[in-house]
């Protein structure tokens, strides 16, 4: 089974039988700025957009709450799943799952789940060879929703690479140049010496919208983001629903992260990954089709 995008946490720690328990009163992840963003937006400013952000966080002053608190994150998490891969019967299927997180400041987390949506297949093809053998499960959480639990100290911030625990997180340094190494330390294990910039914007978003920052750090962050080579605005999501969304993107060789950002909060909206090049890793599916993403909700 293959998963294009994972949930901040899960790849690096799995999921363990020790609860988290003390838990206590939380604070919501993915804090927002107040105040009016900015009023224009050219094309091409994606580098300007995260340095404005970032400077509005450096200040707002810090948020030492974060530091020992529990801290709770919703997502809605959509993912191009694939079945026998490199076979004949290979076939593709998209899963929603709705997920609520609360971690300790042990790095101890409580993940309940549920089905968001119908599976949904690349094509009538994948359905057909689903359906050939034998409908198996597509490991959709139950309807009724579940629980998981990951014990202390193996909780990550990170969707990729090695843990990047609760404690780690808020204490990350508030330089730029030091937070942007200390995520590829912990990337590199996964990705080699270089990873490329899109794996980079996808941890440091996965960062900003779940981790107990400080507001030095999440200015930090942001500002790592703007240093990201091939880093542009693309997809601008505005509307009725939300008039001041943008997305930050950056394309790698097969495929391209989205990071959907409220202009005028700084809070992260979606993060997904959107195919460029046909591929063997998703059978059937087509150029252009987003093959994972997380849509981050109000706790």
């Amino acid at each position: 089974m293959l998963v294009s995008i994972a949930v901040a946490g899960m790849v690096a720690s799995g999921c363990g039988s020790g609860p988290a328990t003390g838990a206590g009163p939380s604070s919501a992840a993915n804090p927002h700025l107040h105040g009016v963003g900015q009023r224009q937006l050219t094309p091409g400013s994606a580098a300007s957009v995260a340095r404005r952000i970032a400077a509005r966080w450096a200040a707002a002053g810090a948020s030492a709450h974060t530091r020992t608190s529990p801290i709770e994150y919703r997502t809605i998490d959509y993912t191009a799943t694939v079945f026998s891969p490199g076979t004949a019967e290979g076939f593709t299927a998209f899963i929603t799952t709705r997920r609520t997180i609360l971690v300790t400041p042990a790095s101890a987390a409580t993940i309940y789940a549920d089905n968001g949506a119908r599976p949904r297949f690349a094509t009538p093809i994948d359905q057909a060879l689903w359906q050939a053998a034998g409908r198996p499960s597509l490991g959709q959480a139950a309807t009724t929703g579940q629980t998981q639990t990951i014990p202390v100290g193996q909780f990550s911030f990170l969707p990729q690479g090695s843990p990047l625990t609760y404690r780690q997180a808020a204490a990350l340094p508030a330089g730029s140049a030091r937070l942007a190494a200390v995520i590829l330390d912990h990337l590199r294990p996964y990705a080699g010496t270089h990873p490329p910039a899109s794996l980079v914007l996808k941890q440091l978003a996965y960062l900003i919208a779940t981790a107990p920052l400080t507001d030095k750090g999440r200015s930090a962050a942001w500002q790592a983001v703007a240093s990201l080579p091939g880093l542009r605005t693309c997809q601008t999501r505005s509307g009725r629903a939300q008039p001041r969304a943008i997305n930050l993107c950056i394309a790698s060789a097969d495929d391209q992260t989205l990071v959907g950002v409220d202009l005028d909060t700084g809070a992260i909206l979606t993060i997904a990954d959107r195919l460029l090049r046909p591929t063997p890793l998703y059978p059937h599916v087509r150029v252009g089709t987003i093959v994972g993403s997380s849509t981050f909700l109000a706790v």
